[in-house]
């Protein structure tokens, strides 16, 4: 068999490897998926994807699998039931829970995601861990890194091992380039927020559009601006203090669905009365 022959078997080799290996998925047209890969029925993987050493949750009902868009890389990840991933995200050492949305051109290391939240397009997140029912506005950036401000030098080739420019002079790390960033719960952040290394944004924070957050966030708070500063806070001392209690956010399906009236009104009082505070 000559080389060109092989060449175009080839794909046709690798879709019914496929078949065999991860029976009732859907796997596109050229896509590699590595030998430490698991895979749930009713996945779907669109084509041009690339899946190493990474799991990827089935559906428990009808319309609650997981899809993987066309050009996709997924590394080291795990993602759980009724997650969509869009085209051209990259996904490295992440941890997505259930019902889990990664919309397209968005680049992901090293992240993990609570249940019911999502990550709007072309967002870049770097060692960041985000609590359920966050909303992540599209061009965001969070965990781009630190460099002194103290030393002689701001260029990481004088205290850094990472090779950023291709090479070091260090022989040792000396400062701390990379700290986690941390949202809460029912956080929502607008369009092209960037995050500082090591902020803590508290669960029911809002942070505006375009803004700079370089310091934490308290909860339930509204902040903007560059650097962004406090606003105000969504709802009184005594009624954040018993939103925390209450976390909501824990609920199973069911008590959240039951609750769901009381979510889209006004009243916090109505709602911490009738949800069990």
């Amino acid at each position: 068999m000559t080389a060109s022959i092989r060449q175009l078997l080839k794909p046709w080799v690798r879709a019914i490897g496929n078949r065999i290996r991860f029976p009732g998925t859907r796997i596109g047209d050229s896509s590699h998926l590595s030998d430490g890969c698991r895979l749930e029925a009713s996945v779907t993987v669109g084509r041009n994807c690339h899946v190493f050493e990474s799991s990827l949750g089935g559906a428990t009902v009808l319309g609650d699998e997981t899809v993987v868009g066309h050009l996709s890389t997924i590394g080291g990840s795990t993602l759980g039931r009724g997650c969509l991933i869009e085209r051209k995200v990259e996904l490295f050492g992440c941890a997505l829970a259930e019902h889990v949305a990664v919309q397209p051109k968005c680049v992901l290391t090293k992240s993990s995601i609570g249940r019911y939240s999502y990550v709007g397009r072309e967002t870049s997140l770097n060692e960041v861990n985000i609590g359920s029912f966050a909303s992540i506005g599209p061009r965001t950036s969070l965990g781009y890194g630190e460099h002194p401000s103290h030393l002689i030098s701001t260029a990481p080739i004088f205290y850094s091992t990472r090779r950023q420019c291709g090479m070091t002079f260090a022989a040792a790390d000396h400062f701390a380039e990379r700290k986690p960033i941390v949202l809460g719960h029912d956080v929502w952040l607008g369009a092209h927020v960037f995050v500082r290394d090591g902020v803590t944004i508290g669960h029911g924070a809002i942070v505006a559009a375009g803004s700079v957050v370089t310091k934490d966030v308290p909860p339930y708070a509204i902040v903007g601006g560059v650097p962004a500063k406090l606003i105000r806070f969504r709802f009184s001392e005594d009624e954040i203090a018993r939103m925390l209690a209450l976390r909501w956010w824990d609920w199973d399906e069911q008590r959240l669905r039951a609750s769901q009236p009381w979510f889209v009104q006004t009243d916090v009082a109505a709602f911490l009365k009738n949800t069990g505070a």
